[in-house]
């Protein structure tokens, strides 16, 4: 299957969400496919899991993206557009039952809880979620949410509790986030 139909259905979900939620779904769908690529990660699963994961900001209202209630509910939510959207395709169930689930803990560790992520499908997914924050784009709209300055955001990135309690897990995403980092670094304003 091509993901391009599953992002079709997704796409005006996003519309009506976080105002950048387009550009940082489709950041990760090409960090994705080059995770896919150096990595044994199921494509079948890893991209329709980036293409769904946070569609169900759609319908949670606007607010603060780091609220702990938001965040809940939006797995919650999501998880049953996600089922919805992948049935509409004649996604294989079983499928649809992994990536359902998947959506409806992808932030789990937000809640301090971590166990979800010894699945190594679901930690390189969350390493590519994390890294988003450090692209230009992800960088300034969460810094932005954040109301931190730069120097700040880049001491966020660096020291977050996700290197600790949920290690990058894969050689591709460790190597992406210190190439993005570095880039970071030798930015000026």
């Amino acid at each position: 299957m091509t993901y391009d139909k599953l992002w079709k259905l997704a796409k005006p979900y996003y519309m009506r969400g976080r105002p950048n939620d387009v550009a940082h779904v489709e950041w990760m769908l090409e960090a994705g496919i080059e995770v896919c690529k150096h990595e044994k990660i199921d494509d079948t699963l890893f991209l329709p899991l980036i293409i769904l994961h946070d569609i169900g900001y759609a319908e949670v209202g606007k607010g603060n993206s780091f609220a702990l209630d938001r965040r809940k509910e939006h797995m919650k939510i999501g998880a049953n557009i996600a089922k919805e959207l992948l049935e509409k395709l004649s996604y294989p169930s079983a499928k649809v039952e992994k990536i359902a689930y998947y959506v409806g803990v992808h932030d789990n560790w937000a809640l301090d809880e971590y166990s979800v992520y010894k699945d190594s499908l679901l930690a390189a997914f969350t390493d590519l979620d994390f890294l988003w924050m450090a692209t230009p784009k992800g960088f300034e709209v969460v810094r932005k949410e954040l109301r931190y300055t730069r120097e700040r955001m880049i001491t966020f990135l660096a020291k977050d509790k996700k290197h600790i309690k949920a290690p990058f897990a894969t050689e591709t995403t460790k190597n992406m986030y210190h190439d993005l980092m570095n880039s970071l670094r030798t930015q000026t304003d």
